[in-house]
């Protein structure tokens, strides 16, 4: 409240304790009318102060309210920026990882084509007469057999364990989305584009395709009769 408008309510308030005064009291002399008015003026006077600096407190607390509310602004932006800033982090860490670990089972899988190789080599092998005739030499390749074989198992259990699982490719349908044609045979008992064989094993990692099949279809004759 400026000056001018609390000179004048002290004057409005003045003018109607002096009617009030004029009015006569018997009960009230004069002398204590103006010392009660004047008690009055200050007591209103003493209100309008405080009145005023309830408005500058409050000011300042709006003020600081503001500022706390800018604070709170750049604080929670802060926040929101770290937060997606940890998430592309884990993204590119999840990437890298599964990159990483894809390359590590692409490696295992090579190893496990190589032992079935072996394994296949060892059992499709045809000794000669004399080494028919030696007993020690048959009981070796039999271990030797067993071994790869047990290690083969030993590793697909591995694989397995990690969640990568074998396409079922052979005698199915030709998927292009987890398959790879290679070549094609001809097989008038089998529908156009049935896999016929298996010329290597594809596998899927959790449902995401880790090595796609390379595989060879069925492609019948064509009938000119």
């Amino acid at each position: 409240m400026d000056e001018f408008s609390r000179e004048a309510l002290v004057a409005e308030f003045s003018t109607f304790l002096q009617e009030y005064h004029d009015e006569g009291s018997s009960d009230v002399s004069v002398g204590q009318g103006e010392d009660f008015a004047g008690d009055l003026v200050q007591l209103y006077l003493a209100l309008t102060g405080l009145k005023n600096e309830v408005r500058i407190e409050s000011r300042q607390f709006k003020e600081a309210l503001d500022r706390f509310r800018s604070l709170f602004d750049i604080i929670e932006s802060g926040r929101v920026e770290l937060a997606q800033e940890l998430d592309r982090r884990k993204e590119t860490w999840e990437a890298q990882t599964h990159k990483s670990m894809s390359l590590m089972f692409l490696e295992f899988l090579a190893l496990r084509d190589r032992l079935e190789q072996s394994t296949r080599m060892i059992e499709d092998h045809r000794p000669s007469f004399l080494a028919k005739m030696s007993k020690r030499e048959s009981t070796w390749l039999a271990g030797v057999a067993e071994g790869q074989r047990m290690l083969l198992r030993r590793l697909e259990q591995i694989l397995l364990g990690q969640g990568i699982d074998a396409i079922k490719a052979v005698d199915g349908p030709l998927d292009p989305q987890t398959m790879r044609v290679v070549g094609v045979e001809k097989h008038a008992d089998k529908e156009n584009g049935v896999v016929v064989a298996e010329v290597l094993k594809g596998y899927l990692w959790h449902g995401h395709l880790l090595r796609a099949a390379e595989v060879r279809t069925n492609k019948k004759e064509e009938d000119h009769s």
